[in-house]
């Protein structure tokens, strides 16, 4: 179907064809038109341009530093989350206490984070898997491994971020217990005092929370890969005959018969008693990313796409 013309479309043709010449009106409107056109796309053009570029550039991480030869990166959503958030809820409460305690927050965030992630970096490193990045993301961070480890190392680079994370809560604890009355002499003020007490009270409480979540069996967080690793070695031990699958079958028992479990028991949890929201967001996800990693690992043993398990 060709598409409709207007009158100064089929009018401007028919003069040309008779040999008679457009009319003054005829030829402004057309460079009218032309200039419309073409200022119109350019215009269009220069805008997805731009939105392009600001989107890239606002989408890529951005790398802070090295550490032990593996850049440390941050996404530019840890900027809105946490970083945003908190520091206003905290402005909002108090405006110079509230951002100094923003910025104690942000600090032991951070710090408890790259402990965390730099034992699995450190722990992958001995048994051969090099990292090539740690991304920090609003919920948390990331290592970036060159390799899927096997069993039974990733047994212990899975186990290694949360007693790293147990370890840096005993740290804290200890620190809570050494800033008592007797060190207000050192420092400025009943209101310094205070806010060291709240950085490493919140520095215990968060290392804690870090290491007993990501211990929880729910694949793929530290804790259902610790379990996959030992139930790959146990039925390879058990069930030598099926030793060639056992990281397979091991896999498929994490995900779909306790993943999907604890998933569902930690939902039911938040809507009844916790109220932490932001469950009902992240273990879905979770979920997820288990059962797309799962359906990866069972194409490369059956490339018929036959289940025999």
């Amino acid at each position: 179907m060709k598409p409709r013309r207007n009158p100064f479309q089929v009018i401007a043709p028919g003069r040309f064809e008779t040999g008679s010449p457009p009319s003054r009106w005829q030829q402004f409107r057309s460079l009218l038109q032309t200039v419309w056109n073409w200022r119109r796309h350019r215009s269009v053009r220069w805008v997805w341009s731009c939105v392009e570029g600001v989107a890239r550039f606002c989408w890529k991480p951005l790398t802070l530093f090295h550490f032990s030869r593996v850049p440390v990166q941050l996404h530019a959503t840890f900027l809105i989350y946490p970083v945003g958030v908190f520091t206003w809820d905290r402005y909002i409460e108090n405006a110079s206490r509230g951002l100094l305690r923003a910025t104690v927050f942000l600090l032991v965030f951070c710090c408890s984070l790259l402990v965390h992630e730099f034992a699995h970096v450190l722990t992958a490193r001995h048994w051969g898997i090099g990292t090539r990045r740690v991304l920090m993301i609003p919920f948390g961070a990331v290592a970036e491994l060159e390799s899927a480890p096997r069993a039974p190392g990733e047994f212990w680079i899975a186990l290694a971020g949360p007693l790293a994370s147990l370890a840096l809560a005993g740290v804290f604890w200890l620190a809570l217990h050494a800033v008592g009355p007797s060190i207000r002499y050192w420092l400025s003020g009943r209101y310094w005092h205070q806010e060291l007490r709240f950085g490493f009270a919140f520095g215990c409480a968060l290392n804690l929370v870090v290491a007993i979540f990501n211990l929880l069996p729910c694949f793929p967080m530290n804790g259902g890969r610790a379990l996959r690793s030992g139930l790959a070695v146990l039925i390879g031990r058990v069930f030598p005959r099926h030793a060639g699958r056992a990281f397979l079958i091991a896999t498929r028992i994490a995900v779909r018969y306790v993943a999907w479990l604890v998933a569902l028991g930690m939902m039911a949890v938040t809507i009844l008693h916790t109220r932490v929201w932001i469950h009902l967001f992240v273990f879905p996800l979770l979920v997820l990313y288990a059962e797309v990693e799962y359906w990866v690992l069972r194409t490369e043993n059956s490339p018929s796409g036959i289940d025999d398990l």
